[in-house]
């Protein structure tokens, strides 16, 4: 079985599986998911630093998101890639950002790396070094770029800033704890990454300055920064906790299970912000509990009013009011990060009205606009007799939630007409967006899940409410006795009335009654790429049994090749694979999916993150006959295998396999399979004395590869094709008995390469385009081909002759590894496909790959152009 090892390399397996074909999308910055959560214990004191030279493989393992690693000799692959440039005259690594086709490469970090963890507010600066792969003052119509884009959560990104070469300090700041980078760009190297973080010392203690929290409120400045020591705070000044309106950090110095805020009496509340508090007023790490309003107050743990609080590291429970049992906010602008919200009520004999027991978890209204970021809401109950969103209550305000878990929230067992156990959205101004979030085992005579709609009964006078839901997973959810006789009317998942919804890359199944009920969308194609219980109509849907980890406990996704398994921390396998993995939308970014991800997001809440289930490919594997083994498992050039044949028997439709430099001397089947077979650095050769070095059979179509590989020495032929048609391109085939052979209708797609001195000719029933072939029938006016010597460096004895093309502006000396100039220039060069972009080959070239098997790759002979590249003048 394959399971992933620490880098882009994967270990070897023997199940069946199937590789859906996908797009490979630029990484879209605001859509990462970018999960990176902060742990225990808090330090008052606290610094951190990280540094990289790329001398080692530390970005492969420390970066959480990041495009494929990829050898620096070869061929590029037909995606964005990283790989590490070693510069022979000054003995540096550094690393290499390549694009495809204009996308570009990507790499993105949460600092600090794990295993170190934090939980204070921390700032800092990150220092990197940037140069472009090429001169600009030499090569003027070259372009080249690096982008970065910062993140204090995950979730909310910057503008992508633009660094130019040289050296650069960048200013990191998270109140969260954990700061992002992504860099993106292409034609760029990076070196000397050095991060450091520190966090901010306390200013103000409590109770070592001040008995009480209040009292250190009120004397503390803009800027301060209250600690307030373990243990359990109540009376006067340690609830209704006023900020007072001042930019300050209230913070605890051990976490919120040492330090706990304990309401006790009824009437009273942990925090009220109503004065026009900004983000930089922040609350960390404390238990709110036992706060007990009555009437139709708002707010029993926190209320926030006409103010924009950050709240982090909470955990509010057992507090109660009419609204909003945890958190309540009328007009508020909250960002609520890593907390906890359970065991709150939301009780009133009031009826229809804005705070009539909605919103036992967190309660919005009145134009609210909350950030709630990697938060557990759960075991709230709504108890009035409507009690809406015993979750999240959302009415005529704007909510985010981004990698929430919304779970068991109920209405009272005897209450009928509550509606969104987990979530409720209504009201004419109104935005819902959930992503990356778990609703499960929630309770409503509506949309068990998710309700989107107006709150009488007039259900068709809604206002359109604007909801978005993309990688969610909605399952478990439970309509009320009481409406058990109108299940096929209700919405046991998600439930809209005349709304504006779109409904992405998400799971919602097991729910009561119709998993997804839209009365009345907006749009035509309302779910999209989403696996519902009942077969939704739309592009990229199914119906299909999801396979979670656990019914109704964990909802990751069975994986053949590995899941992630929550309690122990590491990665599991399972006997079966999730029909949702690799099914998202192909124009989304798989994020920070672990390898192998297939190249296309997972549906579900776990999709686009790290703890993603794997998919079965692709996979790379590698061939070295120097130092591999046919024992191993193929994981990169430390653990590769022997011979090519023993890699490919391993392969699956889709897999790659890159080989590194040396004399095979074997005949390699491709077994009808979909493969891509390269050579890893300079050109491997392969020689077969008494057969033919590659066979294909059948099946192989143009999607089977074979690239920059020098062929020679065999016996019959250097390939054969039965009925068969792979891609053969930048080939060298020389001194063979025959080049090419082909019989039973194959017809081989041959491109850029070099067929020469092959006893008994170089084509037979086939042809070949932009090649160099010897054999005159070859050449036509249509083909591009030419029949010149290609003047190789040094023919003589095969398969130990040097292949590689003659330049007067440099070629690759295979005998001592460097560059040298010759008298004469082969015309090979820049006369490949004019279609094939010359990728890797190095400047200067005429932009036109040349013909061979070093065409495409670093170790390809440079031409005169463009003309102000001339190394001779």
């Amino acid at each position: 079985m394959r399971m992933k090892s620490t880098n882009w390399f994967w270990t070897s397996r023997s199940v069946a599986r199937s590789v859906p074909c996908g797009t490979y999308a630029t990484v879209a910055i605001l859509v990462v998911a970018a999960v990176c959560l902060s742990a225990r214990p808090v330090l008052a004191d606290w610094s951190y630093e990280y540094q990289d030279d790329f001398s080692g493989d530390k970005a492969e393992t420390d970066s959480y998101l990041h495009s494929i690693f990829w050898p620096q000799g070869a061929f590029s692959p037909p995606e964005p890639y990283l790989y590490y440039l070693d510069t022979l005259s000054s003995g540096q690594r550094e690393l290499a950002l390549g694009d495809y086709h204009g996308q570009p490469a990507y790499l993105g970090y949460c600092f600090p790396v794990s295993p170190v963890q934090h939980s204070l507010a921390v700032r800092g600066n990150l220092q990197i070094d940037v140069r472009f792969t090429y001169d600009a003052d030499v090569f003027p119509t070259l372009s080249g770029y690096l982008w970065y884009s910062l993140s204090g959560d995950g979730v909310t990104w910057s503008a992508p800033r633009e660094l130019g070469q040289g050296s650069h300090n960048i200013q990191l700041e998270s109140v969260r704890g954990t700061c992002y980078v992504i860099f993106y760009g292409i034609e760029v190297l990076i070196d000397n990454l050095y991060v450091n973080l520190y966090s901010s010392p306390a200013t103000i203690y409590v109770p070592g300055e001040f008995s009480n929290i209040q009292e250190a409120i009120d004397s503390a400045s803009d800027g301060d920064v209250i600690e307030v020591a373990s243990g359990i705070y109540s009376g006067d000044g340690n609830r209704d906790i006023d900020f007072r309106g001042k930019a300050i950090t209230v913070r605890s110095e051990a976490g919120p299970e040492r330090t706990i805020i304990d309401c006790m009496e009824q009437g009273h509340r942990g925090f009220y912000f109503y004065r026009g508090e900004r983000p930089s007023s922040v609350l960390r790490g404390f238990t709110i509990t036992g706060a007990h309003l009555t009437g139709s107050e708002v707010g029993g743990g926190i209320y926030c009013e006409f103010s924009s609080p950050t709240i982090v590291d909470c955990v509010i429970k057992q507090c109660k009011a009419a609204l909003g049992g945890g958190i309540g906010s009328a007009d508020g602008e909250p960002t609520i990060i890593d907390c906890t919200i359970e065991d709150c009520y939301a009780d009133s004999n009031e009826v229809i009205t804005e705070s009539g027991g909605n919103g036992a978890g967190i309660g919005l209204i009145r134009s609210s606009d909350a950030m709630i970021i990697n938060c557990m809401i759960r075991n709230n109950i709504s108890s009035s007799q409507t009690g809406h969103g015993a979750g999240v209550y959302c009415w005529q305000s704007r909510v985010r939630l981004s990698n929430c878990d919304i779970s068991f929230n109920p209405p009272t067992a005897d209450q009928a007409g509550a509606r969104g156990g987990g979530v409720f959205c209504g009201g004419s101004s109104s935005r819902l967006i959930l992503e990356r979030c778990i609703i499960s085992n929630n309770i409503a005579d509506a949309g068990g899940g998710v309700f989107v709609g107006p709150l009488a009964d007039a259900w068709q006078d809604s206002a359109s409410e604007y909801v978005r839901i993309a990688s969610c997973t909605i399952a478990d959810n439970r309509l009320s006795d009481s409406i058990i006789r109108q299940w096929r009317t209700c919405g046991g998942g998600i439930h809209a009335v005349s709304s504006d919804i779109a409904i992405s890359n998400s799971i919602v199944w097991y729910n009561d009654g119709t998993d997804v009920l839209l009365d009345n969308p907006n749009s035509s194609n309302p779910v999209i790429y989403s696996n519902t219980g009942q077969y939704y109509p739309g592009p990229g849907n199914i119906s299909l049994p999801p396979l979670f980890a656990s019914a109704g406990l964990d909802y990751h996704l069975q994986s053949l090749t590995g899941r992630y398994e929550l309690r122990y921390d590491m990665w599991d396998r399972d006997d079966s694979h999730s029909p949702c993995i690799d099914a998202g939308d192909t124009q989304d970014s798989v994020g920070s999916e672990p390898y192998p991800n297939g190249g296309r997001i997972n549906m579900g809440a776990f999709g686009g993150s790290r703890q993603a289930s794997k998919s079965i490919g692709p996979l790379i594997f590698h061939v070295d006959c120097a130092n591999g083994s046919d024992s191993n498992s193929g994981t990169g050039r430390d653990n590769a295998f022997a011979t090519i044949q023993r890699a490919m028997d391993e392969t699956i439709d889709g897999d790659t396999i890159v080989v590194w430099p040396g004399l095979y001397s074997e005949e390699v089947t491709f077994n009808r399979k979909v493969v891509t077979l390269q050579s890893a650095d300079d050109a491997a050769v392969v020689t077969a004395p008494n057969g033919y070095a590659f066979s294909f059979y059948g099946a192989e179509s143009s999607m089977s590869v074979l690239r920059n590989f020098v062929i020679t020495g065999c016996g019959d032929a250097g390939i054969f094709c039965s009925g068969a048609s792979p891609k053969l391109t930048n080939l060298t085939i020389a001194d063979n008995q025959s080049g090419i052979i082909a019989y039973d209708g194959a017809n081989p797609d041959i491109t850029n390469c070099i067929l020469w001195n092959n006893a008994n000719g170089d084509l037979f029933q086939c042809q070949a385009r932009y090649s160099c072939v010897q054999q005159s029938s070859a050449v036509g006016r249509d083909t591009g081909n030419i029949s010149t010597d290609p003047l190789f460096a040094d023919p003589a004895n095969p398969p130990s002759a040097d292949y590689h093309l003659q330049s007067r502006y440099g070629r690759f000396s295979l005998e001592d590894n460097t560059w040298v100039a010759d008298p004469v220039t082969s015309p090979c060069i820049d006369a490949g496909d004019p279609g094939v972009y010359p990728g890797r080959e190095r400047m200067p070239h005429g932009g036109r790959v040349n013909i061979g098997a070093y065409g495409g790759t670093p170790f390809a002979s440079t031409s005169g152009w463009p003309p102000w590249g001339d190394s001779t003048d």
